[in-house]
Parts: C-alpha cells; structure tokens; sequence
C-alpha cells in the first residue's frame, strides 16, 4: 500500500453539515459552497420579505425562518454529499452490504419534514383571492335576472 492510499483511507469524505448546523455557515469556502451560502442567505431574506419584511416580523416568525433555513441548508449539504459520493456506503458495499449513507438516515426526513411544517405554520401555503367575492352581488347578477324576465 502506497503512502497516498493510507491518506485516502484516513480522511474522510465531509458533507459539512455539522459546521453548517455549529457555526451557521457553509464549509468548505469553495466556490460552489460560497454560491450555496448566498442562496440560502437570499432565501432567508425572501422569506421574510414574504412576511412583510423585518419590521412586520414577530418573534416566533423569525424563529420559524432560522429554523426553516437550517433544515434547508442540512437537506441541501446532503444532497450535494450523496450527488459526490453516491447514496450508499462504499466500505459496506465492497462486503457485499447494501447500506444508505448516514447523512440519509432519520435525521434527513426529519429535516425534510421540519421544512415542510414550518413553511406551512408560516403561511407560505396561503394564495391571495383575484377579487373579493360579494354573495349580494352574486345574488343581485345571478338571479335578479330571472325576475326581471318572469
């Protein structure tokens, strides 16, 4: 065995979801890690914008869109992870044991399911009517009609 194999066999391949999680920021400083970071910077300031803007958010909301922002950034280090690295463990693979990488345990459906409700709790699910709905004009136009005919 060559001193790089003994390397390769020491290091371990990192998702960096554990700096994310510690320090709130993307590592490593790549390019393609610096672009993430500023997506899910942009998508913290769009959902508050969402909510109407800083001044209009409450404690909770702020809350809520740290937190959504956080199982966000786990979801995507991890799909990044399994896109690199693929989605089954290569040292279990070799004996012949078809085994999920760690970072797609219970913890990445829970992620996913912590996004899924927060965006919910914070209304993202809600669309705005076209127009208002009258039932009295409703009435007036649909069958104040009929009237005037008979």
């Amino acid at each position: 065995m060559s001193k790089n194999d003994k390397n390769k066999k020491k290091t371990k391949a990192k998702h960096g979801i554990y700096f994310w999680l510690k320090m709130g920021r993307v590592n490593p400083s790549i390019r393609g890690y610096k672009k993430l970071q500023r997506y899910l910077e942009d998508m913290e300031r769009d959902l508050i914008d969402l909510q109407g803007g800083p001044e209009k958010l409450t404690a909770a909301k702020e809350i809520l869109i740290k937190a959504t922002i956080e199982a966000y950034g786990v979801l995507l280090l991890a799909s990044i992870y399994c896109k690199r690295d693929g989605i089954l463990r290569p040292d279990l693979l070799k004996k012949g044991i078809v085994e999920l990488q760690p970072v797609l345990g219970r913890q990445f459906l829970a992620f996913l399911n912590t996004l899924r409700q927060n965006l919910l709790a914070l209304g993202l699910d809600k669309k705005e009517a076209d127009e208002v709905f009258d039932l009295q004009e409703y009435a007036r136009e649909k069958y104040g009609k009929k009237k005037a005919r008979k």
